[in-house]
């Protein structure tokens, strides 16, 4: 095994550990500790090969991003224009992370004691792809450019720029949409995170796909 391979390995048994305490005990039950203590290694062994637990965290919740990334060819491939797709592009991202509010919300609004918006997407991805060259997608819409992206705003914005010029909306609703879409959707999420209660968490993602697709109203183009 060669010194890279060697870290790869490592790095993968810290992040499938992260992942199995993530599935049977909760992303708030994640600690240095315990994963020290499962795999056999100190905390400093961590802190070499991650930044802190909270990029681990990270990392490890891209594991659970798979099943949204794959999907969504198949969801949005009935829609009939752009702003059918943008609205089933909201709506199928609701319905896989108000499943995994907490993994979700640690995705796209991490504590992270640096600012996350100074990370390189491409390069947590691009890590993240290293170390599991098999979750690499092997399909993608015309989002590309926009499926991986961990910046929700920066994400979102590229569609709604798709919808400016198919002249859906003009371009000075794209900042008020923008902001109230991911208002709405971080408000909704973190109410879903606080509770176990399946029911609860279904009608707060009906709701978020509801008031997110109201949000195109602020355009008379419509």
């Amino acid at each position: 095994m060669t010194r890279l391979e060697r870290k790869l390995a490592i790095k993968k048994l810290f992040i499938d550990t992260t992942v199995t305490i993530i599935k049977e005990e909760g992303i708030e039950k994640v600690s240095i500790r315990k994963i020290a203590k499962i795999t056999g290694y100190n905390s400093a062994t961590l802190y070499t090969y991650f930044k802190n637990l909270d990029y681990l965290i990270l990392l490890s919740s891209l594991k659970f991003l798979k099943e949204c990334i794959e999907g969504l060819n198949d969801y949005i491939i009935e829609a009939k224009n752009p702003l059918e797709e943008s609205v089933l592009i909201w709506e199928f991202f609701c319905k896989c992370s108000f499943k995994r509010p907490k993994i979700y919300s640690s995705i796209f609004f991490s504590n992270l004691d640096y600012n996350q918006k100074n990370i390189e997407n491409s390069c947590v991805l691009e890590e993240f792809y290293k170390i599991y060259p098999e979750d690499i997608p092997t399909s993608f819409t015309k989002f590309e450019n926009i499926i991986l992206k961990l910046d929700l705003y920066e994400r979102n914005k590229e569609v709604l720029i798709n919808l400016v010029d198919e002249r859906f909306i003009t371009l000075d609703k794209i900042e008020p949409i923008n902001d109230l879409q991911l208002l709405i959707y971080k408000g909704l999420l973190e109410e879903a995170a606080k509770t176990r209660n399946v029911k609860t968490r279904n009608f707060l993602c009906d709701k978020a796909i509801r008031y997110i697709k109201n949000c195109y109203n602020f355009s008379p183009c419509i």
